[in-house]
């Protein structure tokens, strides 16, 4: 037996995965911002080869010996990436269902 309504129970799950994954993009994007903006400001005074990119915002600094300060971790940009893809990946769900259902 069928429930009714259970389609729209999955297509409410995963909008509401869309809005968790795009929040976690924007608050890791708003983190990047503020950490490039204002925490590392002043790797330039001190720092001759600084580094910035614009997506996600980061401003970092290689010193002679090697060392790297002020960049974005490999899991904070794996973070920032999956949660754009995972929300690209519940959308495009959702609009697949959603032309299913019309036909």
């Amino acid at each position: 037996m069928t429930r009714v309504g259970t389609p729209d129970a999955l297509l409410n799950r995963l909008w509401g995965a869309v809005c968790a994954c795009v929040g976690v993009f924007l608050l890791l994007w708003g983190l990047s911002w503020v950490k490039a903006n204002m925490l590392n400001e002043d790797l330039q005074n001190h720092c001759g080869a600084v580094h910035t990119a614009s997506f996600p915002f980061e401003k970092s600094c290689t010193h002679e010996d090697g060392r790297v300060e002020g960049a974005n971790s490999l899991l904070f940009e794996g973070i920032f990436f999956g949660s754009m893809v995972a929300a690209a990946a519940c959308v495009t769900a959702v609009f697949t269902i959603e032309a299913g259902r019309r036909k």
